[in-house]
Parts: C-alpha cells; structure tokens; sequence
C-alpha cells in the first residue's frame, strides 16, 4: 500500500511541480465533512421547496389559461434541477396554444424522455398536425 502511494505521490509531483497532500482523518474529525454533507441536503431541500412553489403557480396559470405565465413558472422550476415530464407537458401545451409548434414540439420530447405518457401523446398528436400542414 505505502508504495503504490509513493508511486502516486511521484507521478503527481511530475505532473503538477508540487507534493501531493493526500487528505488526512483530520478532515473528517473536523466535521468539515459532515457540515458540507448538510449544506447539500439544505440547498436540495430548498430547491425541491422551491420547485413546488413554481410548480404549483404553473398549474394555477394552465387552469386559468395564462400561457405566458405557464411558460415562466415552468422555466422557473425547471431551473431548480428538479425535472418533471408532466411539466414540460405543461409547458409544452402552452407553447401550442400560442401557435409554437416548433417549442411545444422540443418540450413533449423532454417530458416524454422523462417519462410523462401525457407528453409522449401530445408529441404524437403534434407531429400528426404537424405532417398535415
């Protein structure tokens, strides 16, 4: 084992011109460790809090038919990094309402590829409009 880290540490000063500092228990007696595992557990926690909340909006707005307001909270979840397949359907629905094929087109493969069966439906109907034309 001390070689294959002696090897390692030799093959890394010739590529970076420096010791290697390989990390210690010191860096997981400081809690440093534990503290970074938190922070990412709060930002997901708040992002996925966040998400619902834009989430929701878009689905007020798509009952009441506000596309353009669809389309913003729907981008505004999204951006989260939570990814649903029904709200790019959403999303999508709105594009088509407004005559954007072509955007409603690229958001039914997304919600399909993220498994919505409503989004994969759509794209099939669209593309049938589509080919008519």
């Amino acid at each position: 084992m001390m070689a294959i880290a002696c090897m390692a540490s030799a093959k890394s000063w010739a590529q970076y011109d420096g010791p290697v500092i390989f990390p210690t228990t010191e860096l997981y007696d400081s809690g440093a460790m534990n503290a970074y595992v938190r922070a990412l557990a709060e930002t997901a926690s708040a992002r996925r809090e966040l998400f619902e909340i834009y989430a929701d909006k878009a689905l007020e707005a798509f009952h009441h038919e506000q596309w353009w307001d669809v389309i913003s909270y729907v981008g505004k979840a999204l951006d989260t990094k939570c990814y649903n397949g029904d709200l790019y359907y959403v999303r999508g629905y709105a594009y088509e309402q407004l005559g954007k094929p072509f955007a409603a087109k690229r958001d039914y493969k997304k919600g399909k590829k993220y498994n919505s069966s409503l989004a994969a439906e759509a794209l099939e109907e669209l593309q049938e409009k589509m080919k008519r034309k």
